[in-house]
Parts: structure tokens; sequence; C-alpha cells
């Protein structure tokens, strides 16, 4: 340890005061996973073997180790077919700064960014980054504009032992607020903050053995409140497929609700790729397992929520072929399996009268009450034609196959859920260089078929109203739905000076509706498009 220490030390001596602060800002900026920007992913993805990994070792795989880049962006979206929590109208600031850096044995890469989402007429949700399959929820149909403020950050740094030996570690935060301002109002405040550390190990002379171990720790509360007491609007906490209970403004005021999770991930790769080979692969299998346990209420009482766990096991393969100086090949294989279970507590609300008569929860019993299962297996080729060992010409396709299946437990009655769907998606682009500017511009597409879907709702008849035909049947028509979507993206950028670029980039991403409504009318002839603009400097 400590000649490791002498030899970081000599090699930090050695740098400009320039180097000194980029390194030191890389390693102090933790943010959130994959947060990677186009420019980043064009210049490495194709070329490094274990870009998409989840050891934080993969950085020094990367073929551009000295790079920084500062965007600022602006998206607008606009349509009617959506999921139902999204909303028709969204405008969408970001600034982001963030880059790579090689400093001797280490390499180090970091960011900041910052976002503004502002979304009109939006209802059904108060989830910020909860797992995406948790039926816990608390939510109301009063569509209102949110405003949603998030700042992430992250570094990751990989430092060379020796000529076999890597280590490397990955720190992050990502904090985020939700704010609607009309009656029930709620106010969504989240916060994450995922760990990772990894070695990998050269065997012989082709073989990259590796290992990586991590945690993300999640909290996130939300708050309704009520300023407008007359009249009864309503707010839901959900159980999943439609179950739900109901609350009316007149009868509770304020409703508070905290997500707590914790999830554990490990995985283990293996890269080879011979010294004077054509032919180079990459298999990583990973493993992670989580929890979210909602609690209701404040100091003087508790309400069990729900408590939702999550196993997820994800296998991929990437093999890639080096033909020649000019051509590029790299065929991936991923398949992912998750496995939800959601445990609902009934409970009884009691009074304490020998202690100032303090209302509080007796949990009487709890049950399985959910079940979700995903499984997704995708295929992808991509070809990258080279003009000096840089990307000049690529074509890319991805098929793939989702099946999604959720069982919702009612005392006798167990309703399910079965989705199938199948997928194909294109893309094609292209480096025009014109004296000392490059002009990237890439054309997607893509389509989506289902081949199985079987409805059915949690919701129990009597009581509260059915809210199937507001919320369950629109969520498992956009699940199932056929749709097509069409992108395309333009990047020009000039060099200025020795070591500036200056750029300019839009893109545009359309999806379309193609089927025919079944379980919900308000889809048909309906699309959703993004459109985004932004500049950028890369030094």
């Amino acid at each position: 340890m400590i000649s490791i220490v002498k030899d970081l030390l000599a090699t930090v001596t050695t740098l400009s005061h320039k180097e000194r602060l980029l390194g030191a800002m890389f390693l102090l900026a933790p943010f959130a996973v994959h947060a990677q920007t186009w420019n980043e992913d064009f210049l490495n993805q194709p070329f490094n073997l274990s870009y998409e990994s989840q050891n934080p070792t993969r950085i020094a795989d990367n073929a551009t180790r000295d790079f920084a880049v500062g965007h600022v962006g602006y998206a607008m979206s606009r349509g009617s077919y959506h999921a139902i929590e999204q909303s028709s109208k969204a405008n969408d600031l970001s600034a982001y700064i963030g880059g790579l850096r090689h400093i001797g044995r280490v390499d180090v890469q970091g960011h900041l960014r910052y976002r503004n989402l502002q979304d009109k007429e939006q209802a059904w949700t108060t989830a910020l980054w909860n797992f995406a399959d948790n039926p816990f929820m608390i939510c109301d149909t009063i569509p209102g504009d949110a405003s949603t403020e998030t700042f992430d950050m992250k570094a990751t740094a990989a430092y060379a032992f020796n000529n076999r030996l890597r280590g490397g570690l990955e720190i992050g935060l990502s904090t985020g607020s939700r704010a609607d301002q009309n009656d029930p109002r709620p106010r969504t405040t989240t916060s994450v903050i995922p760990i990772n550390a990894g070695v990998d190990y050269l065997i012989g002379a082709a073989w990259r053995i590796g290992l990586s171990a991590g945690i993300r720790v999640f909290s996130s509360g939300v708050d309704y409140t009520i300023t407008q007491l007359d009249g009864s609007k309503y707010y839901y906490t959900m159980k999943g497929m439609g179950d739900y209970q109901r609350y009316a403004t007149n009868n509770y005021s304020s409703y508070h609700r905290d997500f707590k999770g914790l999830s554990y991930r490990g995985a283990l790769s293996a890269a080879w790729r011979p010294e004077a080979g054509r032919w180079a692969d990459f298999l990583e299998v990973d493993y992670s397992c989580g929890d979210e346990n909602a609690r209701d209420g404040s100091t003087s009482y508790e309400f069990k929520g729900g408590d939702y766990s999550q196993t997820v096991l994800t296998a991929t393969d990437r093999l890639q072929l080096r033909a020649n100086s000019r051509t590029l090949h790299n065929l991936t294989v991923a398949v992912r399996m998750l496995n939800g279970k959601g445990t609902w507590f009934d409970q009884k609300r009691e009074t304490d009268f020998e202690h100032g008569n303090i209302q509080y929860y007796r949990v009487l019993g709890s049950s399985l009450i959910h079940k979700a299962q995903r499984f997704d297996a995708t295929l992808g080729y991509q070809l990258d034609l080279l003009r000096d060992d840089q990307r000049d010409l690529w074509v890319g396709a991805t098929a793939g196959m989702h099946i999604h299946n959720q069982k919702h437990i009612l005392g006798e009655a167990t309703p399910k859920q079965n989705i199938t769907t199948i997928s194909i998606d294109v893309n094609a682009g292209k480096d025009f260089r014109i004296r000392r500017a490059s002009l990237k511009a890439q054309l997607s597409g893509g389509y989506r078929h289902p081949l199985t879907k079987d409805y059915a709702s949690g919701y129990k008849s009597g009581g509260a109203a059915d809210i199937s035909a507001s919320y369950t049947r629109p969520v498992f028509e956009y699940e199932t739905s056929s749709n097509a979507h069409i992108g395309a993206l333009v990047d020009a950028s000039l060099p200025v000076g020795k070591k500036l670029i200056v750029g300019l980039q839009a893109s545009l991403t359309s999806r379309l509706y193609t089927d025919k409504e079944e379980y919900w009318q308000g889809f048909d002839g309906h699309s959703y498009t993004t459109t985004q603009f932004g500049a950028y400097l890369k030094f």
C-alpha cells in the first residue's frame, strides 16, 4: 500500500496545475450510473468491449481517455401517446459538465448534471426513481403542472497496481424534488447514493477476469397537503393492478409517505483478447437484490404502506471482430430476468388511552399480495467503418423479446396480466468531415408488436368507485400496444484554437400508435414527439 501511495504522489507532482484541478474535479464529483453523453459514447462505445460493464475498471479500456465536455440542452415533448404518469406537454432544461482523464496509472471519469423538467397536466404519479415494478405508489387523478428539479454527480477511478492487476471505485449521488400546486398537492423529495467497487486481473496474455460489488441507498418522501377543504377530491395508495385504498381530501387534510430502500449487487466478468488476434469477447453476469419499504404517517403513528423486494439477473456477451484497419464488428447478446414481490400488511387503527389517546396501527398479519416477472432478451449488431481510427460510417440493429407477467392475490382470486412483445430497432449514421469541421448525422427507426396480452384487474368490487377505466385499462393498452418510432440526430462541431471544439446538436424522436384500440379508447391516431436542441464545448 505504501508503494502505491508513493507512485500516486510521484505521478501527481509531475502534473500541471490545470491537470491537477481536472483530476481533483473528476475524483470528487460522484454522479448517477451510466449518465454518458452522446459525444463520449460516440468516441468509446464501439471500441471498448467492457463499456457497459458494472466494473469501474472499464474506464481504463477506453480508446479516448483524455476528454471533457460541457453541454447545455433544451427538450420539448408533445403528444398524447404516452404512459399514464407522463404528461402531454413537457419542457426539459439540462446542463452537464464531465469527462475523462488519464494520469499515469490512474484513469478518472466524472460529471455534474442539473435538470429542470416542467410537465403540464400530469397525474397518477409521485414516484421519483422508485423501482419501476414497485406497486405501492401514492397518486391521484387530478392533473396539475408539475415541476421537477434533479441534480446528479459521479466519480469513477481506476488504478493499475501493476501490468496485471487493476482496481476501481465508483461513488454517486442523485437528488431530486418534484412539486405540484394543484389540490391535493403532492411534493416528492428523493436521494440515491450508489457505491460500486471492482478489480480485474490479467491471466496469461489473453484473459482478464473481473469482480465487482456495490450497494444502492434509496430514500424518498412524499407529502400530500390540502389547501381547499371545501368539497372532496381523492388520492390513492396503490397495491397493484388497480387495487387501492382511497382517501378523501375533506377527511385527510394531509398525508405523508416515506420510502426506504437498500440494494446490493455483484458481477463477474471475463474478457478474452489475444494480443495479435482479430477476435475479442466480453462476458458479464450481474446479480442484484433490493427492497423498498413504504411507511406512512408521522411521529404520532406509523402505517405500513407495503414492502416491495426484487431480484435481477443479467447476462451480457459481446463479441468483437476487427476485420481490418477499417472495419469493426460488434455482436451483443443480453438476457435480463426480474422477479418482484409485494407484501401487504393487514392493520387495525387503535387508540392508546393510557398514553394521551395516541392513535396507532396494530399489524394483524402480512401476506404476499403482488408478484411481477420480467424477461428481456436482445440481440444486437453494430458495424463501424473507420477512417483514421475514428468512426466514419455506422449501422446497427437490435431485435428483442420482452415478457411481463403480473399476479395480484386477492383472497381466493388471483388475477393475472401477461404481456409478450417483440421489437426491432435500427440506426445508421455518417460523419461528414468538411475541412476542419465535422457533421455527424444519424437516422433511427423501429417497431414493437405484441404477441400475447391477457388483461385482468386487481380491483375488488364494492367500496370506492372502480378506477379501471381511468387507470388500469389505459396502463395495459399502452404497455401492450404496437407502435412505430423514427428519429434523427445532427451534430455539427468546429475546432476553435488548438484544443477547444464548439458544437451544436439537434435531435427528434417520434413514437406513433399503430394498433387497434382494445382495452381503452384514446390513443388512436396519436403520437409522442421529443425535440432536443443543445450546444457544447469539448476540450
